[in-house]
């Protein structure tokens, strides 16, 4: 009776317990399509405060994330809002509020249970700390973050976050001058091709390269990379990139002498810097026309702009750019015989100096400081736990002694009741109890001994069994193997017939080529010959024997020299590539560079912009362009023994810009002979009325940069 009581017992506390974990489970579910809800709303929100900042509302974008801020209840909301002004303080050039609350960001991240999203929210924080400390002046600090950044998502996505940290470390490098991987990393970052965020990093690679290609004196190329960028900003209407790409085209003016030009652009940039508030823009500017009123000599003009900027520089501190003015205001102040002054503005550089070695050690200290906080919180956490552990299970095994003592009295009370009537069977019981110990000691002999004989024949079958399949597994291993060598050598021989093939389709080709060309030269001579070369024969002899008197004469020669004209623009209109009326001229010489590539193992990149506007030029000057890139893909291939080509077609303004660069051996180009083809380069493009500027060097590879006017 006792047993079966108990087990209605458990069954009905189980059904219960089931009840309320289903209970529960569709509570949680409830609640988490609520949080989904509401995470969805307080991010949309959100999004707003950053189309206000991105339209240059900062103040009313500020003032709407104070009130939104107390109304957010996800946890997740406030890691979004604390990027949100971590933005808004660095486009403000607050560093350290910027600092603060990208910290905090990485901090909260915690909260964020998407994996993804967590780590795009890492890389956030770790590129405007990056940005912080590149600003500041920390540029190992900075090189860290970046770093940090890249490594917290997935490398092989490339997403924005990603692109967006490595633009990052090539500025570091590129202010560290380390120009090579710089360079590298900027033309890796103008791969980013999503349409949501391109503008940023692509303005600012495209700036950037100008600008090294600046510092090594490659005008031209600087130049073209900078009005690209310039292009970019204008349709985007970006008003930092306008203002830095001035200021970069006013430094290469001014490398190159002439002060005017420089001076009108950096004007432009400072204007557009105090209209938009771009404080650090305004610093470098007006370092720039510092340096340039102080290589003019202008001492008293270019203190001036020197001391606007330091104002700017203390107020945001801007560490490294006052390292640079107080260095640049010691220089005038010698010049002016000023020594006490100098001396003094040496003494602050020093300082400066001291400060940002400071910072370096100090943020190394706070982030061990951290760590080691970090750590004794974890330990006191992981101490609560098991405290609260341990008094939960005195608390279970209090419960359970309070159980065991009700039973305990329950049990004592059934033993009293049947205390009688095991006295009474206490006798017959061990009688039976000898019996059945008997019974169940022959039954246990019995299947000890049964289990045996199972085994022994289990082990046997197995045995039997095993043999055979290993001898089949041994020879379907030789079977395999054999096959795999059999498989391997028709590969080879499959692969060397392509070869072959494609060696008979190659030769047929080139051949096929040549008859065509041959037929064409002999058609264009008999051409020539019957029908121009008669006119003109007979045009001779009539000149010679006529009287330029008679009216009539004179008209008949008129038209046979009109007949002869339509007779050659006919025969050059023929002449024209077919491929020109029959496909768009960028897409014709787009397939002729990459099937000359192919067949030199050559890797090529071709880029036209607008690629429509340039299908519909002027079919004369499509030909001569077809003409010239041919020749100078020729030329790559017979002497720079290159491995990369690029060109690229740029419609800017009524103007044509083709630019042809190689990673080939190079040339000088004051010693170098020119030969035939770069003549014939060199007459179309006049015959065009345009300009070629070469730029190249041995063992540095070799850049054509041709402008063309379109009328």
């Amino acid at each position: 009776m006792s047993n079966s009581y108990f087990k209605k017992s458990a069954y009905i506390v189980l059904f219960f317990v089931v009840i309320m974990v289903n209970a529960q489970e569709t509570k949680n579910k409830k609640q988490n399509t609520k949080l989904i809800e509401l995470i969805a709303k307080e991010k949309a929100e959100i999004n707003t405060l950053y189309e206000l900042l991105n339209n240059r509302k900062r103040q009313e974008a500020y003032k709407n994330a104070h009130i939104m801020l107390k109304k957010i209840k996800a946890k997740e909301s406030i890691v979004r809002m604390d990027l949100f002004f971590a933005n808004y303080f660095n486009r403000e050039a607050i560093l350290d509020s910027t600092l603060h609350y990208a910290n905090r960001a990485l901090k909260n991240s915690s909260y964020i249970i998407n994996d993804t999203l967590r780590s795009n929210v890492h890389a956030t924080s770790y590129n405007l700390i990056g940005l912080c400390n590149n600003k500041r002046g920390l540029m190992e600090a900075s090189k860290k973050a970046h770093l940090k950044g890249i490594e917290s998502v997935d490398k092989y996505e490339k997403s924005f976050s990603y692109y967006v940290n490595l633009h990052g470390l090539a500025n570091v490098y590129m202010k560290q001058g380390d120009h090579i991987n710089a360079l590298k990393y900027f033309k890796q970052c103008l791969e980013y091709k999503s349409e949501d965020e391109i503008g940023e990093i692509a303005i600012g690679s495209y700036i950037n390269i100008g600008t090294i290609y600046g510092v090594q004196k490659k005008f031209e190329s600087s130049n073209l990379y900078l009005k690209k960028a310039n292009q970019i900003c204008k349709d985007t209407d970006n008003k930092d990139c306008q203002a830095i790409t001035a200021i970069n085209i006013g430094s290469n003016y001014q490398d190159l002498g002439d002060y005017d030009q420089a001076m009108k652009y950096y004007k432009e940039s400072l204007i557009i810097a105090k209209e938009n508030q771009l404080f650090q823009t305004q610093v470098y500017v007006n370092e720039y026309i510092g340096h340039l009123l102080y290589t003019q000599k202008n001492y008293t003009d270019s203190k001036l702009y020197y001391l606007n900027a330091l104002t700017l520089s203390i107020k945001h501190n801007f560490l490294s750019n006052q390292k640079d003015i107080y260095m640049r205001l010691k220089d005038i102040a010698v010049k002016e015989g000023d020594y006490k002054n100098a001396y003094a503005l040496i003494d602050r550089y020093s300082q400066t100096q001291d400060s940002i070695i400071t910072l370096e050690k100090d943020k190394e200290i706070n982030e061990l400081d951290i760590k080691f906080k970090t750590l004794q919180k974890e330990n006191e956490i992981k101490d609560l736990v098991f405290e609260n552990n341990n008094k939960f299970l005195q608390l279970k095994n209090q419960e359970k002694a309070i159980e065991n003592l009700n039973l305990q009295k329950t049990i004592e009370g059934k033993k009293n009741e049947n205390s009688l009537l095991r006295l009474r069977e206490s006798s017959q019981n061990k009688a039976n109890q000898i019996k059945l110990l008997k019974k169940e000691q022959q039954l246990k002999d019995s299947e000890i001994q049964r289990q045996k004989e199972t085994r022994k024949i289990i082990f046997i079958g197995f045995i039997i069994i095993l043999i055979p399949v290993i001898a089949l597994l041994i020879v379907y291993y030789q079977k395999q193997k054999a096959q795999i060598l059999i498989n391997t050598k028709q590969k080879e021989i499959s692969e060397q017939k392509n070869k072959s093939l494609l060696k008979e389709q190659e030769l047929e080709l080139i051949k096929a080529q040549v008859e065509g060309q041959d037929k064409e030269r002999l058609r264009i001579a008999q051409e020539l010959h019957d029908s121009i070369g008669g006119n003109l024969a007979a045009i001779k002899l009539q000149l010679s024997n006529s009287d330029f008197g008679k009216e009539r004469e004179i008209k008949n020669i008129n038209n046979q020299i009109n007949d002869t004209y339509n007779q050659v623009r006919s025969l050059s209109h023929n002449m024209l590539p077919k491929r020109f009326n029959q496909n768009k001229f960028c897409d014709v010489l787009e397939d002729y560079q990459k099937k000359l590539a192919e067949v030199s193992k050559l890797t090529a990149s071709f880029s036209a912009y607008p690629r429509k506007d340039i299908d519909h030029l002027n079919e004369k000057i499509q030909v001569e362009i077809y003409t010239i890139v041919q020749e100078l893909i020729t030329n790559t291939i017979k002497h720079a023994y290159a491995k990369k080509i690029e060109l690229q077609l740029n419609l800017i303004q009524n103007s044509l810009n083709i630019m042809f660069e190689d990673d080939g051996i190079g040339f000088n180009t004051k010693n170098n002979k020119e030969g035939i083809g770069f003549i014939n380069i060199k007459n179309r493009i006049n015959s065009l009325k345009g300009t070629i500027n070469i730029d190249s060097s041995l063992s540095r590879g070799s850049i054509f940069n041709i402008e063309i006017p379109i009328s």
